[in-house]
């Protein structure tokens, strides 16, 4: 669910698809092995709860008819999801109230009533087949609705591309990549943006600093499922997709206004098609890292260890979040420097050469 919620609100209706896609095939693979498991050995899962044999017997009996609910039950839950994820909603309430407030109450009498006890194992099963064709029929529409919205979707204008030459330092925290960035643009003589992009985006946003400091390149939670399902309205996005989408703005204007460097706030993913951009990743050991956040920002209740891999999952799962690539992966960076082994002068000397 959060994952289509927030690739719909995107308008990524490809990533929905595929999200849909994979999810169909788990939940077939799931739902034959359950059913197929069930099938072969009924009393023996049913003598796990109870020894009475004739309980044994009658419960068999019962799972080998209601198993057959599982591919159907699986998959409408599946169907279900997507139309609360996208907002959906009369259309979920429908099929819940349709599923087990109509189909399965009128089923309950009428296989009573012609076949009895056993019927009655049957009902669930034939429940949640009719119930799940109904979803895929309306599911089928919705995808209909989504491929059209997309090819009716107006091209994008061409990219607009700068001749500036821009430095992009990612960096784990502690390593000091933001005090190299400074000293790089020193030598070079070009500014330097990092906190000054905060202010900049709170007057586009009219967030507030401290939102920004801690939610700008920052996830809520170290989780995908949880960062994705965070906050979303009924258009999908979140207050932190707005961040998101104004920090763009602001670092892509400061690249067409001339030469600069920036730090963090995935710079080097929101200029790799507009900008001749040097993008660099600095990190260290733990150890290294440590000592400088202590000597830097002072000793702390939390252990400087604990400090460290905090900030850098969330820092991970928001840079995954929003660019779909790895976070400190060498191959997604033209220069990766051990700050702890070359030390901070040797890491701006190799960036100013570079340069």
């Amino acid at each position: 669910m959060p994952l289509i919620g927030f690739s719909y609100g995107a308008k990524k209706h490809k990533r929905v698809h595929e999200v849909c896609s994979l999810s169909f095939k788990i939940l077939w693979i799931f739902s034959v092995l359950f059913l197929v498991i069930v099938q072969l050995m009924p009393a023996a899962i049913a003598g796990v709860f109870t020894p009475h044999a004739e309980t044994i017997q009658v419960a068999a009996t019962f799972m080998r008819c209601w198993s057959w609910c599982v591919i159907g039950m699986s998959l409408f839950n599946m169907y279900n999801s997507v139309f609360q994820a996208v907002g959906k909603w009369k259309i979920s309430l429908f099929l819940a109230v349709l599923r087990l407030g109509i189909i399965f109450t009128v089923l309950s009498f009428v296989m009573d009533a012609i076949w009895g006890v056993t019927g009655l194992m049957w009902v669930q099963a034939v429940t949640d087949t009719l119930a799940f064709l109904i979803a895929a029929v309306l599911y089928a529409r919705f995808k209909k609705s989504v491929i059209r919205e997309a090819k009716e979707t107006p091209v994008a204008a061409p990219v607009q591309t700068t001749a500036n030459r821009i430095v992009a330092i990612s960096r784990e925290f502690g390593s000091g990549g933001r005090t190299i960035g400074k000293e790089v643009a020193e030598k070079l003589g070009i500014p330097c943006y990092d906190s000054e992009i905060i202010e900049k985006i709170s007057a586009e946003t009219g967030f507030a600093k401290e939102y920004i400091e801690q939610y700008g390149e920052y996830a809520i939670s170290n989780s995908l499922y949880d960062n994705a399902l965070a906050g979303r309205t009924y258009d999908g996005r979140s207050d932190a997709d707005k961040l998101w989408l104004a920090q763009v703005k602001v670092i892509t204007r400061l690249a067409e206004q001339g030469p600069c460097v920036i730090v963090g706030r995935c710079a080097d993913y929101i200029l790799r098609d507009t900008a001749d951009c040097l993008t660099v990743f600095i990190h260290s050991s733990d150890e290294k890292r440590a000592e400088r956040i202590v000597s830097v920002y002072g000793q702390r209740d939390e252990a400087p260890a604990q400090r460290l891999h905090d900030k850098d999952r969330k820092r991970r799962a928001y840079y995954e979040l929003y660019t779909n690539t790895t976070w400190g992966e060498a191959s997604n960076y033209v220069l990766c420097l051990d700050s702890g082994v070359l030390g901070i002068e040797k890491c701006v000397e190799m960036i100013r050469d570079l340069y």
